[in-house]
């Protein structure tokens, strides 16, 4: 049975045939890893690719609009019996568990019809350029984040900490600003400002919010949020250089 440096180099071979025998263990421990990572996703993607939404921003926008209008017609509804409420789910309002995401935070039809306008056109972009499977998975990803955190919080000190999707829509502008860094967004319709600019100003103001914040589930919603990009950034680039193109889909040097 081959050891496990063995198993090192030949994953190093796969990835660098040129490379011949001359691995370093360090470069080839790397390549491993990398190999049971994209293993892993692709298991991933066998098992549960047949269930990803292809243009999954049509539907998640219609959600926002339906909750846009819910915001301004009715607000009590959503707080009531839609929201993420760690409690009710658990006493068996399962619907819940999907219905938190009818949110919008806004209740101005100008800004939300332009706020969804953009969250389409990102996502549908990102879609595109990671694939229906990937976009999918980072999506649902950030949204079971938050599942995730307030069942925890339940259970472990009883207190039902009402988490809601707010930051997710930040998540994704910081997702494409990390892909597509200096595409130009006219800010006010006039301004013209590079895509890594605006996320890094956005960046810098919801690190305020969570210093700031009196609210400790908005410091987790942000958490989350910088949280499920930072795990997309690192698959993305293992994707890119396991693809051998020798430029990483998402690289912050863009960023200089």
């Amino acid at each position: 049975m081959p050891d496990k440096y063995t198993l090192y180099v030949q994953a190093a071979k796969r990835r660098n045939p040129s490379a011949g025998g001359n691995v370093a263990p360090g470069e080839a421990g790397g390549d491993a890893r990398r190999e049971i990572r994209m293993s892993f996703e692709k298991r991933l993607e066998k098992k549960l690719g047949r269930y990803a939404v292809p243009n999954l921003m049509r539907y998640i926008c219609a959600i926002y609009a339906l909750g846009f209008l819910i915001q301004l017609f009715n607000p009590d509804l959503y707080f009531q019996y839609l929201d993420l409420n760690p409690k009710a789910i658990v006493q068996g309002q399962l619907w819940r568990l999907i219905t938190f995401l009818f949110y919008y935070p806004s209740r101005s039809p100008i800004w939300a019809l332009i706020g969804i306008f953009v969250y389409y056109s990102l996502g549908q972009t990102l879609e595109q350029v990671w694939g229906t499977f990937r976009y999918n998975l980072f999506f649902w990803t950030g949204a079971l984040l938050l599942l995730i955190a307030a069942l925890l919080c339940y259970f472990i000190s009883g207190i039902s900490l009402r988490l809601y999707p707010t930051f997710m829509g930040f998540s994704i502008f910081l997702a494409y600003a990390l892909s597509f860094p200096d595409s130009v967004f006219l800010l006010y319709f006039i301004i013209p400002v590079k895509a890594k600019y605006m996320a890094l100003i956005e960046l810098v103001l919801y690190l305020y919010f969570l210093v700031s914040s009196r609210y400790f589930g908005e410091k987790v919603e942000i958490v989350l949020s910088i949280l499920n990009v930072l795990l997309f950034y690192f698959m993305i680039n293992e994707r890119g250089r396991k693809g051998g193109s020798g430029r990483k889909i998402i690289d912050l040097r863009d960023f200089r």
